[in-house]
């Protein structure tokens, strides 16, 4: 019961692993983050902090974003290829690789989270300086379902960590796990016993001579006769 559930908490970790790098893909892709109204009469353009600094805002500020933001896309990949092979069983799974992946994810959380931050600090900076107004699109509100996703996958990785443990403290080794899976598709191995009343069969292995009766006569004629045809 206990390995269901944390299958269970694996797979549910992996989902959120997954769909944070499907949202990271769809915000590299759309450029759309924010639109910035030039002027009353002026168009709108659309910005995004992967581009980073262009003729109309050349910030510095907007480097130091794009950097982070590189450094968690980085991060959430290493997250999720850590859970995958340690859902896979590729990885041993011990208390060193629960603690490494729920570090992983609360640290790229937090690295994400500031980026966000300071990236909406820049835009309100940059407010009557290079542009008269500006308006936010919903790729920013995926980023900020990345960071709840990143929460979440660390928070999971903590309960399967207490999952994993039995009652006496100390993890469940891999091959109670495996045989566990195996009894649960329905492997196994059943030992059938004989009746009472059942003959032996015989045994295909012979007994070496020593374990003979040295006193047999068939034996001694036997050999005589090898004895006789070999002279």
């Amino acid at each position: 019961m206990v390995h269901i559930l944390v299958r269970k908490v694996e797979a549910t970790n992996m989902f959120f692993s997954s769909w944070i790098l499907v949202f990271f893909a769809v915000g590299i892709i759309i450029e759309e983050w924010a639109e910035l109204k030039l002027g009353p009469q002026k168009p709108t353009i659309t910005h995004s902090p992967w581009i980073c600094c262009t003729s109309l805002w050349p910030s510095d500020g907007l480097e130091v974003i794009r950097n982070i933001l590189i450094v968690v896309f980085s991060l959430s990949f290493m997250h999720n290829l850590l859970l995958g092979f340690e859902f896979t069983y590729m990885i041993p799974q011990t208390k060193y690789t629960f603690i490494m992946t729920a570090c992983l994810a609360f640290l790229t959380g937090i690295l994400l989270l500031g980026a966000l931050l300071l990236y909406h600090h820049m835009l309100r900076q940059g407010e009557s300086v290079y542009y008269s107004s500006y308006k936010i699109s919903w790729i920013i509100f995926t980023a900020y379902l990345n960071v709840l996703f990143l929460f979440i996958s660390g928070f999971l990785s903590v309960l399967q960590y207490k999952q994993s443990i039995d009652g006496s403290g100390t993890l469940i080794p891999r091959s109670a796990r495996k045989s566990q899976v195996m009894e649960q598709h329905g492997v196994s191995i059943k030992v059938v016993s004989l009746p009472a009343g059942t003959v032996m069969p015989r045994s295909i292995v012979r007994l070496h001579s020593a374990h003979m009766k040295e006193d047999s006569p068939e034996r001694l004629n036997i050999q005589a006769r090898r004895v006789t045809w070999a002279l």
